[in-house]
């Protein structure tokens, strides 16, 4: 997998273990319940059944809460692509300039 940008190679254990890595950095940005909800279920593999049985929540709010997690993890991930690797700022296009795999 070519990441944008970079002319090197990632492999898929190199990007689950990114991915990984930036789980663990966001998981705690959450609130409580969907952080707890969001690992147990996309992480574990915990079916939402046993996490709403575990945890004391109905089923339907177990699933308000992977909803609600899940889009505030997309919307952090969004977030974290708007920083440049290499000079750390937000909103930096310098990566973009000139690369016409973009």
């Amino acid at each position: 997998m070519k990441l944008p940008g970079r002319p090197d190679q990632i492999s898929d254990d190199e990007l689950e273990a990114l991915i990984c890595d930036c789980l663990d950095l966001l998981l705690p940005t959450l609130q409580p319940e969907q952080a707890m909800v969001v690992r147990a279920i996309d992480v574990e593999g915990v079916s939402p059944q046993s996490v709403a049985d575990t945890l004391g929540f109905s089923l339907s709010e177990v699933t308000k809460y992977l909803d609600s997690g899940r889009q505030s993890l997309k919307d952090r991930f969004g977030e974290m692509r708007m920083i440049c690797p290499e000079h750390g700022l937000a909103g930096c296009d310098c990566h973009l300039k000139g690369d016409p795999e973009i």
